[in-house]
């Protein structure tokens, strides 16, 4: 496939790395932009495995609601939980961080599965550098740009960000937790106004969307 290394299309298919599935709100943002992009969700068990041990070691989540929630979220985000198939695409990616192979060869490899780009969405930008992955077919982005990209207008922005606090609202009560952890139970409130979400923004590292948020009408 030829790629033309310019400002990529945004593919269909997005492998999530363990520091987007770490915040509630963040997946169920990735969950309203796949909706407006028809995309498809993707992680892998040493994804889970990573995001699931930060949560439970910085006390953001008791082990037994991990437990129980882990088992759930592929079927709750309507995502793939991929098998565990990196291994034979590692060479392939020697420039990523080493720490974080793991995560671009698992890219690349739904990326040959599905004979399609696929967008690999990280906090983590500088450990996979974007020109040797686009070469492979794999979009790299943060879930800031990814939002920017496809909401586009300050009217479409707004609509997804509620979409994505709806969702997680309608999630959080069907599937409550049973142990909250001293961090569930001082939780900032949702954002109410304009201002609130500037501010909620900026907390999650959407400065970019912030930035947009922020426009007149």
């Amino acid at each position: 496939m030829s790629v033309v290394l310019g400002k990529p299309e945004v593919p269909q298919h997005w492998l999530l790395d363990a520091n987007v599935l770490f915040s509630e709100w963040t997946r169920w943002l990735m969950v309203a932009l796949a909706e407006r992009r028809q995309a498809t969700l993707y992680w892998t068990p040493h994804i889970e495995n990573e995001c699931y041990r930060n949560l439970v070691r910085l006390g953001r989540l008791h082990a037994d609601d991990a437990d129980q929630e882990r088992h759930a979220l592929p079927s709750r985000l309507q995502a793939v939980l991929l098998p565990q198939n990196h291994e034979p695409y590692l060479a392939d990616v020697r420039q990523v961080d080493e720490k974080d192979r793991h995560v671009a060869a698992s890219a690349l490899a739904l990326r040959h599965q599905l004979q399609q780009p696929v967008g690999l969405l990280t906090w983590n930008l500088k450990d996979f550098p974007r020109k040797p992955l686009l070469k492979l077919g794999v979009v790299r982005m943060c879930p800031d740009e990814l939002c920017v990209e496809l909401a586009k207008t300050k009217t479409g922005l707004q609509a997804c960000l509620e979409q994505s606090v709806q969702l997680m609202q309608a999630s959080l009560a069907t599937q409550p937790s049973q142990n909250p952890t001293a961090y569930q139970s001082k939780a900032s409130p949702l954002p109410q106004n304009s201002e609130d979400w500037i501010q909620f923004l900026g907390r999650n590292r959407m400065h970019k969307t912030a930035k947009v948020y922020s426009r007149p009408n």
